[in-house]
């Protein structure tokens, strides 16, 4: 993806923040400058602010409320990312809220963003309660679009079940995004795998570019 821009957007649980915590690590192999921002104000547990420090210290800056505000739902750093947005220097990766809930937040920077590089891509996950058939996909794709007022320019496929997860599981559940992705004539950009199947499965037995990501996001008592 050769966007400076990429927004991760879906519905919640979807594993957007986990996908975004791994690209922004994966884009630091290319930019000298990345920054990750948390527009998540739907979910109180898997948020990107929860892995701050671990970005940090591989020199990813990450925008998100501090100290009391942590958990708040508001945008409270608009001035920060606007800036980020409209800086050419800067590979900069948003996480967006679930559904289009979240999407608010975004639409209140598509003006600063419509006309720049950028690409929003829409993660799906076929085995979530709202996400489970085509029609449910492309409804939710369209509110997100009518929210956020920009354009959805491609799919990530994250088909799991958590620890249940294993080839069949991912090869079924890919089955119905790929059903999405041609009916919304959009192009799948990857396909999630967690990386503990690295050495398991073959590549070349899927599809799509597979993009083997590693789990940040824990709930409290785990």
């Amino acid at each position: 993806m050769s966007k400076r821009i990429k927004i991760f957007v879906g519905s919640f649980g979807s594993g957007k923040t986990e996908i975004a915590i791994n690209y922004s690590i994966y884009c630091r192999k290319s930019y000298a400058k990345v920054a990750i921002v948390d527009l998540d104000i739907v979910n109180p547990y898997f948020r990107t602010r929860e892995a701050k420090d671990t970005l940090n210290f591989k020199d990813i800056k990450v925008i998100a409320p501090e100290g009391e505000m942590a958990y708040a739902d508001l945008p409270l750093i608009s001035p920060e990312i606007k800036g980020l947005i409209q800086n050419p220097d800067y590979c900069l990766i948003l996480d967006v809220g679930g559904d289009d809930a979240g999407a608010v937040v975004l639409g209140n920077f598509s003006y600063f963003i419509k006309d720049l590089d950028y690409e929003m891509l829409l993660v799906v996950n076929s085995y979530r309660p709202f996400t489970q058939s085509v029609p449910q996909i492309k409804q939710m794709a369209q509110e997100i679009e009518n929210t956020s007022r920009l354009k959805i320019n491609g799919i990530v496929s994250n088909p799991n079940l958590s620890s249940q997860t294993d080839e069949k599981i991912i090869k079924q559940g890919d089955i119905v995004i790929r059903q999405v992705a041609q009916e919304m004539k959009l192009p799948i950009k990857f396909l999630c795998i967690d990386e503990r199947f690295s050495q398991k499965l073959k590549t070349e037995n899927f599809k799509e570019p597979v993009f083997y990501i590693k789990r940040f996001m824990k709930l409290p008592w785990e």
